[in-house]
């Protein structure tokens, strides 16, 4: 029986693919690149804008359609818009055979032999319980993995839909994930990003109220053959000073903050129930670029949320300018169905007027980015292969997270390569492959921070 994943949204969803992925190969169904030849179709979806929704719904239908000719393909639909949706789906989309929650991708194999003896169903019960590093999984990547070490979110932004599609945050026991750690190392893989809904805010619900991705990354670090760890997704206000030391002071640790502040207005953000005020975001900025060599930033926008005014728009081009950025993810705003703002606060920024400062926040983030990447010309940094892109150019990427096109061979995909830099530009940086960790003379030091030495 062969199977086909569709995956939408976030690296959680990417995860969770892999998972059942694994689990239904373990019991001998077989993966197909072509979705007409599958008999069991899984959409894993995304909630976090209508958009994403609206690429479910259209998914159902092409994928449905695919029953006219195999009348016993298995159509299944989970992910946070089956969370949002829940029952609607099957009452709109007659060909979907069941549909799941974001907490039980565990439990794939036994909803798949449900609704192979016929059962039309829901199901959204709670396995987090049973999420266990032995768990198998099929990553993308043959140097780099997912893991999962927190799940849903406790803070309730007015705008976001996340709360109500992944629940309360849960953290993963910190031996299982560590163990999750060794298997990857065990099998070649040098990179690990860690991943939650606020990745930072891992460890406090153990009972004492603290994070605890610090300690975590330190005893990630002392794994043999993991050499980058990342995370992400995080919390502004759950960025410790602890977590910024170890991010510091670990040469493993990657030297890179997504920070989403989201806007940088105070009368925004308390509307958006962000839990700090644009003062305090400065100072969590100068704490980290303080402390951490070579650090970049990147960070999450919402222009035209109800109310904002062109003075809190001012505000929030001037945070943008000010902290320099190195990527800025922009989106107009869009009322989520049940959520606070949906419910309580009017659209009353006009499409026009948000496309408007969503482009010119575009413009000046692009001028920023190459005026950052400016520094990195003519010099020697260093990168792990990471794949070719669709143009025919390998693509890299360096310990403060800085992508870097040059040409190189498949060989070298999961090694170390040094590239000199001949060109910039307001994204990747481009160069000439110079030397990679096959050859003896190749220096175990980094060079790409020395830039900023």
């Amino acid at each position: 029986m062969k199977f086909y994943i569709k995956t939408f949204g976030c690296q959680m969803n990417v995860n969770e693919s892999e998972i059942m992925s694994g689990l239904l190969t373990r019991e001998g169904y077989e993966w197909t690149e072509n979705p007409e030849n599958a008999n069991l179709i899984i959409l894993n979806t995304c909630a976090v804008r209508e958009k994403a929704e609206n690429k479910m719904h259209g998914a159902i239908g092409e994928y449905g359609r695919f029953k006219n000719k195999n009348k016993d393909l298995i159509l299944a639909v989970g992910g946070c818009s089956s969370e949002k949706e829940r029952d609607e789906i099957l009452k709109r989309h007659k060909k979907v055979n069941f549909i799941f929650g974001t907490r039980n991708v565990v439990d794939i194999v036994n909803m798949v032999n449900r609704a192979k003896r016929g059962e039309k169903f829901s199901d959204f019960s709670d396995k987090l319980s049973d999420m266990s590093h032995d768990l198998p999984k099929m990553p993308n990547s043959l140097h780099h993995a997912w893991v999962t070490i927190q799940y849903g979110c406790n803070k309730y932004c007015s705008y976001c839909i996340v709360p109500y599609t992944r629940g309360f945050e849960k953290s993963r026991d910190f031996e299982d994930i560590i163990n999750e750690v060794k298997d990857y190392a065990k099998k070649g893989y040098r990179e690990i990003t860690f991943l939650g809904q606020n990745v930072d805010s891992y460890g406090k619900d153990f009972g004492d109220g603290k994070p605890k991705l610090d300690k975590l990354i330190k005893e990630a670090a002392k794994v043999e053959g993991i050499e980058r760890i990342w995370f992400m997704t995080s919390y502004p206000s759950d960025i410790t000073d602890e977590l910024i030391d170890t991010i510091a002071k670990e040469p493993k640790a990657a030297n890179y903050f997504h920070l989403p502040v989201q806007a940088g207005s105070n009368n925004m953000l308390e509307a958006m129930n962000r839990k700090y005020t644009k003062e305090q975001f400065y100072k969590l900025v100068h704490r980290v670029r303080s402390k951490v060599k070579g650090v970049t930033l990147s960070t999450d926008i919402i222009v035209g949320f109800p109310g904002e005014t062109h003075e809190d728009y001012l505000e929030t081009l001037q945070l943008i300018k000010d902290i320099r950025f190195e990527k800025v993810n922009i989106a107009e705003y869009s009322p989520r169905e049940g959520t606070i703002a949906a419910k309580f606060k009017e659209d009353n920024v006009s499409k026009e007027e948000k496309n408007k400062r969503l482009m010119e926040i575009v413009e000046i983030e692009k001028n920023i980015g190459r005026e950052e990447n400016e520094k990195y010309a003519e010099k020697i940094i260093r990168v792990i292969q990471e794949g070719k892109t669709k143009h025919g150019m390998h693509f890299g990427r360096t310990i403060n997270n800085k992508v870097v096109m040059f040409d190189s061979i498949d060989e070298y995909n999961g090694k170390y390569v040094d590239v000199k830099i001949r060109r910039v530009s307001a994204g990747p940086l481009y160069g000439q492959k110079i030397a990679d960790e096959t050859q003896v003379d190749f220096k175990k030091e980094d060079p790409t921070l020395k830039i900023f030495d």
